[in-house]
């Protein structure tokens, strides 16, 4: 609720000290992967060194194994060392398609025309959408995340979660609960059931008024970055 569509760097910066957990000097760029707080100190503690660039190729030089940065700056590795390609989002410059066709018969799951954060959350709702014949009625936002990611990276991670909340409330409003409750990613998971059920009934509570505050939002994007994000215009293929 504190993203407007202008003032990422704002959010970006309260999230990160409010809630974040964090293993590197100065964690510039992150989209909100899961990590406690123990992982987080576990892996701060055996670390010997923290380089702060990024990985362009291992390379093999004359018998010794280098890291290659992007910098230009290269490492040599010890022998026996392991790599974690740790990459986090691919999201591949595909041409775009609409999450729904015109028919409503058919869906995409793709980020050029993103509905919710995650693919597997993508998968699981707009096809609940789909075979309730609500896949065009319920007026789901698209945004496309490649295109935003090209333009604002900072912009990026509270856009998306923008986007789930908005969408997440007109899902609300077009399927039975039953879907929800089985949705078996659900994250609240983690939590106890009393906890679970007072955030369910305050989501339940406010989340029409919290959807116009997420739909200003995403207007907001669109028009400041240039970016395809909004329902779907009725004449799409």
């Amino acid at each position: 609720m504190r993203f407007d569509g202008t003032n990422e760097s704002e959010v970006g910066d309260w999230w990160r000290t409010h809630w974040g957990s964090w293993s590197t000097p100065a964690p510039g760029s992150f989209n909100g992967a899961s990590m406690s707080e123990g992982e987080s100190h576990r892996i701060a503690a055996g670390l010997s060194e923290v380089a702060m660039d990024h990985v362009a190729d291992v390379l093999d030089r004359e018998g010794a194994t280098e890291i290659l940065f992007r910098s230009g700056a290269t490492r040599t590795i010890a022998p026996g060392s392991w790599i974690v390609n740790c990459t986090g989002y691919l999201f591949r410059d595909r041409p775009y398609e609409p999450y729904a066709s015109r028919s409503g018969r058919v869906i995409s799951i793709q980020p050029r025309s993103a509905t919710f954060p995650l693919s597997l959350w993508m998968g699981f709702l707009t096809t609940h959408l789909l075979f309730a014949d609500k896949i065009r009625d319920a007026r789901l936002y698209e945004l496309d995340l490649v295109d935003l990611r090209q333009k604002s990276k900072a912009a990026l991670w509270p856009a998306m979660m923008s986007l789930g909340q908005h969408n997440m409330s007109l899902v609300m409003d077009n399927v039975p609960p039953k879907a929800l409750l089985d949705l078996g990613f659900d994250l609240d998971r983690w939590f106890p059931l009393p906890r679970r059920m007072v955030q369910t009934a305050r989501f339940m509570i406010g989340h029409r008024r919290k959807r116009e505050h997420h739909r200003r939002t995403l207007d907001a994007l669109r028009e400041r970055f240039d970016v395809r994000c909004g329902p779907l215009p009725e004449h799409n293929s």
